[in-house]
């Protein structure tokens, strides 16, 4: 019998910098309330799964997406603390990609924004490129994530736009691009898991599950 795992992943809740149209890279921006109960929705549609293990990146609005979900999903008590915090390991390797100069810069409306080129290696300004996030996420993933599907565990990663993207390529689901990521992050909606299935380490199928008020901030 082939060992079965399970990813599951998703962006975190709406920030005030997502209504904004904020590069919000490595700012650590709290949830809106709207965010918060798109997470508490998120929740409720990942309510079947009962996972091994739970990471979110260093971002308190990951984080914090994540122990909502979980909270909500009424299913996986098994990963609280003896205080009743929630045990979900934050992860460098899972951070937004780092917008430098442009963070808190409206990446529509902004001219040097624009102006800029949009090139899958060209860094930001004073903050990385979309291949240098890919590369440490690759990292992450090879080295924790497929480990775990190959012994049939059940995941969550609660992470960013960006990052999501980054999980699509290195699970080979995408090509790496020639344009950049960060220009086109708003089709990522807030809170919508995705699932990614495995056999014997191997990925075979995946999908995203329809969570209701959280439409793709644009």
């Amino acid at each position: 019998m082939p060992t079965k795992g399970t990813l599951v992943l998703f962006r975190h809740g709406q920030t005030e910098y997502n209504k904004l149209h904020y590069l919000t890279g490595l700012h650590d921006v709290a949830l809106t309330p709207e965010g918060e109960e798109q997470a508490r929705e998120a929740g409720k549609c990942i309510k079947g799964f009962v996972f091994d293990k739970a990471y979110s990146s260093t971002l308190s609005r990951a984080f914090n997406t994540a122990a909502l979900a979980l909270e909500s999903s009424g299913t996986n008590n098994q990963l609280k603390n003896p205080d009743g915090s929630w045990n979900i390991e934050q992860r460098q390797e899972i951070v937004e990609a780092d917008s430098g100069d442009f963070t808190a810069r409206n990446k529509f409306t902004d001219p040097e924004i624009l102006a800029y080129p949009h090139r899958y290696d060209v860094p930001l300004p004073g903050g990385e490129s979309d291949k240098q996030m890919v590369e440490r996420v690759r990292k992450f993933y090879e080295d924790e994530l497929l480990p775990r599907m190959e012994r049939g565990e059940t995941v969550v990663v609660a992470s960013h736009s960006g990052i999501m993207v980054a999980f699509e390529i290195v699970a080979g689901l995408k090509p790496e691009p020639v344009e950049d990521i960060w220009s086109n992050r708003s089709k990522v909606p807030n809170a919508a898991p995705v699932v990614f299935e495995y056999e014997d380490g191997k990925l075979t199928h995946h999908y995203q599950i329809s969570t209701p008020g959280a439409p793709p901030q644009k």
